[in-house]
């Protein structure tokens, strides 16, 4: 039986008296690609956040029965820092937050405020290369990221996300907002960069992601429909 990245059991959320998710319980093991897969409104966001405690900072009643383990720890036992060192959590308000920064203050937000490009080490321009950014090394650094296309912030993203070296990353409805050819560049780069690093990936769109995914999880009204592989689930629902 292979190693749990993260683990729910019997879990269930209530966020300002009204229960968002309800009694889950599923292993999502070491070095998988999830696919979380729900409409809008079915609780997706409300699941991924608890995994960092993230709800807590959102809103001001939250509470839940159950468990939720990370790599086997229970994360109540577990400082939320390190947590959030270990578990990177990327959802849509970071593509918003992204319009206010010009590139270098991106990169200065992310590596120190006295950054500049010729400091950029070896490893980090090879996966520049790898995620077919080194184009923007090539422009004004005071370039606003509002001019790039979204494809290339979302690049940017993975990227800031990656050098950090998480052992979990969770893209909440980010691929979403790209259209099919992006979607499929940006699937492709994930999985030529995610040496074995455990990723949980929520959409609206469950056929889009299928392909790249070990394992499918379906959530309606904040209860888990169906855990388990993508081929089955597909060939059940013809």
């Amino acid at each position: 039986m292979s190693e749990a990245a993260l683990s729910l059991e019997a879990f269930s959320l209530i966020v300002e008296g009204k229960k968002i998710l309800d009694s889950i319980s599923l292993d999502v093991p070491v070095g998988s690609i999830a696919l979380l897969q729900g409409a809008r409104g079915s609780g997706k966001s409300a699941l991924l956040r608890s995994f960092i405690h993230l709800n807590e900072e959102l809103f001001d009643k939250v509470s839940y029965t159950g468990s939720i383990k990370l790599f086997g720890s229970d994360i109540e036992d577990l400082d939320r820092k390190s947590v959030r060192r270990r578990v990177a959590y990327v959802d849509t308000t970071f593509l918003e937050a992204m319009s206010n920064f010009s590139l270098i203050e991106f990169f200065r937000f992310l590596k120190g405020k006295n950054f500049e490009f010729e400091d950029f080490e070896e490893s980090e321009l090879d996966l520049f290369h790898e995620l077919d950014l080194l184009d923007l090394l090539s422009v004004k650094a005071e370039t606003s990221l509002k001019s790039i296309p979204l494809f290339k912030r979302l690049s940017l993203l993975v990227f800031s996300t990656l050098v950090r070296h998480p052992e979990i990353i969770i893209l909440d409805n980010i691929l979403d907002h790209l259209d099919d050819d992006a979607c499929t560049e940006v699937k492709n780069i994930l999985l030529e960069t995610r040496n074995n690093v455990t990723m949980i990936i929520s959409s609206r769109f469950v056929l889009r992601l299928l392909d790249i995914s070990d394992l499918l999880i379906v959530l309606k009204n904040g209860k888990i429909s169906y855990v388990g592989s993508p081929e089955v689930f597909v060939l059940n629902n013809r």
